[in-house]
């Protein structure tokens, strides 16, 4: 992949599930010694995970880092706890450790309506064509909303783009 996008300057949203302070420094060194063997610009990648403190790491080295929003759908979750999610990201934004919050489509609304915070938003939509973005009220509000950055949906096949 870092081969291919190297040459092409296309971009890559790196998912990194395991990243915690223990181990982000070695991850950075690996992650940074591959980008500059492969000729990739840190704008190229998003790199994205769950502890907010070690996404720091790569946001004061100039990569472009979302925390991964890892609560259960808004729907289910009481008033009270919705709110305790949505304080928590709120102290994220707050904090600059990270450039953007990335989450699950179904917590946009929710997320565009009572954050408010200057954050980018970064979404994928699971079960969800271009068409139906497209079509869809939701996802043409999604489409205009210069705050958020990425939609990821599913293409035909078995690849997001």
């Amino acid at each position: 992949f870092f081969t291919r996008i190297g040459k092409s300057g296309s971009r890559i949203w790196l998912d990194i599930k395991n990243m915690t302070l223990n181990n982000v420094d070695a991850m950075f060194h690996n992650l940074d010694s591959l980008r500059c063997r492969r000729g990739i610009a840190r704008e190229q990648l998003i790199i994205e995970g769950s502890s907010p403190d070690a996404l720091a790491t790569f946001t004061n080295k100039g990569y472009y880092t979302s925390f991964y929003v890892p609560y259960d759908k808004p729907s289910r979750l009481t008033e009270s706890a919705k709110q305790a999610c949505l304080d928590s990201l709120r102290v994220i934004a707050d904090s600059r450790k990270v450039k953007a919050i990335s989450f699950p489509g179904w917590w946009y609304s929710t997320i565009k309506q009572q954050l408010g915070r200057d954050i980018d938003l970064l979404t994928w939509k699971h079960r969800t064509s271009e068409f139906e973005l497209r079509a869809l009220p939701e996802g043409q509000s999604m489409l205009k909303d210069p705050q958020l950055k990425v939609i990821l949906i599913k293409a035909k096949g078995h690849y997001h783009r």
